[in-house]
């Protein structure tokens, strides 16, 4: 019977353990049976909870919760703690205890912002530790026009609001403030259809279509749904200098494209048909971030003595030339705001 007497020292140490406990407890605020607030008392939720005929810490049975393990010390005793309804990590609201939770802060962050963000922080480094709108973004948050609204930040808080929807002009902050000036439905066209509005004309090699300015408020909602401007340009195979593969390179391009220079406002797509898919057949060359691009070339690169320093192995004479294509500008980044976009397009000589 050597295994049934094990467990009596064990109940001996626990109850001086309890009794120690209780001891403290009673020093620090009374009966911790009786209002003490703690959600760990006499709530039934482990497997050891204190009887309702227990009237005393003095009782063998322990009174301490098993769900989600032990607790230690800094869990049970801490003073600073968040308490039972204001848990800043999530956590459940009604200060129930959870499996593999806790309400406690995050003992080794360094946050003096309240972001969550900072050194030894499990969210992950804080660029600045002194601002609350921004842990990754100090290079693009910013209040150029200083009317108290920021811009390119990654969360706004109550004191630096944002995102301003004119961070160029002070008198215009938050959406109420903004009437964007959008693109004159003259000037582009809101769905793709033939001979719709945003001609840019016929271009020959060596042409270039004056710069052409549009403004989109809301992020791209997909085609045909209005968040977009739509323009159309012929370049014939036959206005050229000479024949294929020297007739020329097609670009489109942004001159001005406003917000963070890593992930700049606006975009671009190019269709050789509006039934078609985005840059299908134009055997294109991409910018940065794409698809879609920040800048769209098509030409026949080929072997020297083309000056072409890039020469295309993969250069078909059978790839059909794009006589006619179809550019749909896109917003997205910042959302809501005034920013002006400038398109270029162009026909450089080869």
């Amino acid at each position: 019977m050597l295994g049934a007497s094990r467990p009596t020292p064990t109940l001996v140490r626990l109850s001086l353990v309890l009794a120690a406990a209780a001891h403290l407890g009673a020093c620090a605020g009374g009966d911790p049976g009786a209002g003490s607030g703690n959600p760990f008392d006499s709530q039934g939720n482990g497997s050891n909870s204190t009887p309702a005929t227990e009237t005393g810490p003095s009782s063998d049975t322990d009174p301490t919760p098993t769900v989600g393990g032990s607790m230690s010390d800094s869990e049970t005793t801490a003073p600073t703690g968040p308490g039972p309804t204001s848990d800043p990590t999530g956590g459940d609201p009604t200060g129930d205890p959870t499996v593999g939770t806790s309400t406690l802060p995050d003992p080794d962050c360094v946050d003096d912002d309240g972001d969550l963000h900072g050194e030894g922080c499990e969210a992950g480094p804080d660029c600045d530790d002194a601002s609350y709108n921004s842990w990754q973004s100090c290079g693009t948050c910013v209040d150029a026009d200083m009317d108290g609204f920021w811009v390119g930040c990654d969360q706004y808080g109550p004191d630096d609001p944002g995102p301003d929807c004119d961070d160029a002009n002070p008198d215009a902050s938050d959406g109420m403030d903004c009437e964007c000036a959008v693109t004159p439905a003259e000037k582009a066209s809101d769905t793709c259809a033939e001979a719709m509005a945003g001609s840019l004309g016929v271009i020959a090699e060596g042409g270039v279509v004056p710069p052409i300015k549009g403004s989109i408020t809301g992020i791209d909602n997909g085609p045909g749904n209005g968040q977009e401007d739509w323009f159309w340009v012929e370049f014939p195979e036959a206005m050229a200098m000479g024949n294929r593969p020297n007739a020329g390179k097609l670009v489109a391009t942004f001159a001005v494209n406003p917000g963070d220079p890593m992930n700049p406002d606006y975009r671009l797509e190019v269709y050789t048909a509006c039934n078609k898919m985005p840059f299908e057949g134009l055997n294109a060359t991409y910018g940065p971030g794409t698809p879609p691009a920040r800048e769209w070339e098509f030409f026949d690169a080929h072997t020297p003595p083309n000056p072409n320093p890039n020469p295309n192995p993969n250069y078909l004479n059978n790839v059909p030339w794009p006589a006619k294509v179809f550019i749909r500008v896109i917003r997205v980044a910042n959302d809501q705001s005034c920013s002006e976009y400038t398109l270029q397009v162009s026909r450089m000589p080869t």
